[in-house]
């Protein structure tokens, strides 16, 4: 179960960080940026799942936009909640659902024809 996911693109970052937008919407997360290379990814509620533990999930990704000296750069997805408030399955489903993530963002990058590679972990 994964940790992290990483994209290294030959795009312009705008245009990697739309993709990543559109894509993160159609699988029903809203997200804000902090400044141009760091953001939130969010799912479901943080309260219902205080209160209702793994019924009710609240998916939570840091993401990342770096910059590489050859002139591309790495959008990364960083697990930001541990999925405690869950117990044990809160903690798989929070982990499995990046798993999914970076399968849906691994298609979406590869449709664009800017994925170099990308890794999970």
């Amino acid at each position: 179960m994964a940790t992290f996911a990483k994209f290294h693109l030959d795009a312009h970052p705008d245009a990697s960080r739309e993709v990543l937008h559109s894509t993160l919407a159609q699988q029903g997360y809203r997200y804000t940026w902090e400044n141009p290379q760091q953001g939130l990814a969010e799912k479901g509620s943080k309260v219902k799942a205080m209160l209702l533990g793994a019924f009710a999930m609240h998916y939570r990704y840091a993401l990342k936009l770096d910059a590489n000296p050859d002139g591309s750069h790495t959008v990364s997805l960083l697990l930001n909640s541990t999925g405690v408030s869950g117990g044990a399955l809160g903690i798989a489903k929070v982990r499995t659902q990046l798993d999914e993530l970076y399968g849906v963002l691994r298609q979406a990058y590869t449709a664009t024809g800017t994925l170099r590679n990308s890794e999970v972990g």
